[in-house]
């Protein structure tokens, strides 16, 4: 698709930093990956014992143990690197939390199994099969065959579930996130966006862009990876799948006067007009019209583009810290993957060029790497919400890789 520039240069950083600037930040990741790793193999107090060894987000008191959607964002820094075992360990400690517990759950804790995260277990294991298959391990291919059975499982179980403890389902087949205690706090919970001003805090009766659209893409993975096995038929039948939810998520989630995609509140038969960046999930999930597309980046694109990045929303909301002014990694590498795939290939660049440069700068002024960032002023100094200001950062650290191997000269 041709496109005209949409950003500018001028607000972002002052300057446009390369490699040899990256350096310094690269040689810290590079060093931090044993520090953020642990293997623990039998259950311990509220702690789950998992086969393999994992990432974890922070090296600090919270979060020590293996989070779901954190992972597959952490493995994408690990991905040709010495390390890059850990991708096939993480999966395979996904399929064991499935195979025990029948979903996989926030993350490895007893008290986290009443909710799972978004659901990016197709994404980590066709990331651990390219791994494994360009390895040349013998047993990809059965190995591959365990693990479609396994997410075919969850995406009918638990994210089409319609009874408790799975009650997802929602409405014209789309899902929503949910927790077992039927509370709309713990469901944001579920949907990583721990907190935020969408869906005005009553995510039970929304049916999230976000999360249909990593549908989507779930039952294109599992199509694509029938395909890799020779099962004609059963990835004709996950691409139909796939079809459906796409046509509804157009019909429902597009809102053609302002130009978004949006989330559906199924109580009041409406779109909940709250933008996030949620809004570039359809784009990155091949969702979008060509011409959905190049409204959305038109109108919506230079109004998330701060001088560090991208901000999450575009209105603050006092201990929101999934909202203005703050900058997620995971945000950023969604939304840089979905202009992408629909030719905006400048655009995407100038987002990686800023994340990359407002990091190192933070970095050099701090020494830590962060988990979110203030996209606005350019610092870390963001909105703290429930959890404060936390360093470490898995996947801060694994999307300024992937970016920085993009970018920089």
């Amino acid at each position: 698709m041709a496109n005209a520039h949409l950003g500018r240069r001028s607000e972002g950083p002052n300057l446009c930093l390369g490699m040899a600037d990256y350096a310094p930040v690269l040689d810290f990741i590079d060093k931090k990956w044993d520090a953020l790793t642990r293997s623990a193999r039998v259950d311990e107090g509220t702690r789950i014992g998992l086969p393999g060894r994992y990432v974890v987000p922070s090296d600090g008191a919270m979060f020590q143990e293996m989070y779901y959607w954190d992972s597959f964002f952490t493995s994408l820094g690990l991905v040709g690197t010495s390390r890059e075992g850990l991708v096939v360990e993480m999966a395979d400690n996904m399929a064991y939390l499935l195979d025990r517990f029948g979903v996989i759950p926030n993350a490895s804790r007893y008290y986290f199994l009443s909710r799972s995260q978004p659901p990016f277990f197709t994404q980590q294991m066709m990331l651990a099969w390219s791994v494994k298959n360009a390895r040349g391990d013998r047993d990809s291919m059965t190995w591959l065959a365990h693990m479609v059975a396994l997410a075919e499982a969850e995406h009918d179980t638990v994210w089409l579930g319609n009874a408790q403890p799975h009650d997802r389902l929602i409405h014209r087949g789309l899902s929503r996130y949910f927790d077992i205690n039927h509370l709309d706090f713990l469901a944001s919970c579920e949907s990583g966006w721990d907190h935020s001003n969408r869906c005005d805090d009553r995510w039970l009766e929304h049916a999230p862009v976000d999360l249909n659209s990593i549908l989507a893409v779930y039952e294109t993975d599992i199509a694509r990876a029938h395909m890799i096995l020779g099962n004609v038929d059963s990835a004709a039948r996950w691409s139909a799948t796939r079809d459906r939810r796409v046509r509804t998520v157009r019909s429902l989630m597009w809102d053609s006067d302002c130009g978004c995609f949006l989330d559906y509140d199924v109580a009041n038969k409406r779109l909940n007009p709250t933008v996030s960046l949620a809004a570039f999930y359809p784009l990155w999930a091949g969702i979008a019209t060509k011409p959905q597309a190049r409204r959305l980046m038109i109108e919506w694109y230079p109004k998330f583009l701060k001088r560090g990045g991208l901000v999450t929303s575009l209105k603050a909301k006092n201990g929101r810290q999934w909202a203005y002014p703050n900058g997620w990694a995971p945000l950023q590498w969604i939304a840089v993957e979905a202009m992408r795939a629909y030719g905006f290939h400048t655009e995407a660049t100038e987002v990686m060029r800023r994340w990359c440069d407002t990091t190192a700068e933070v970095f050099a002024s701090t020494g830590a790497m962060w988990e979110k960032l203030n996209v606005v002023t350019g610092s870390e100094r963001s909105e703290a919400g429930m959890y404060g200001a936390i360093t470490g950062f898995g996947w801060s650290n694994a999307v300024f890789v992937d970016f920085a191997r993009r970018v920089a000269p």
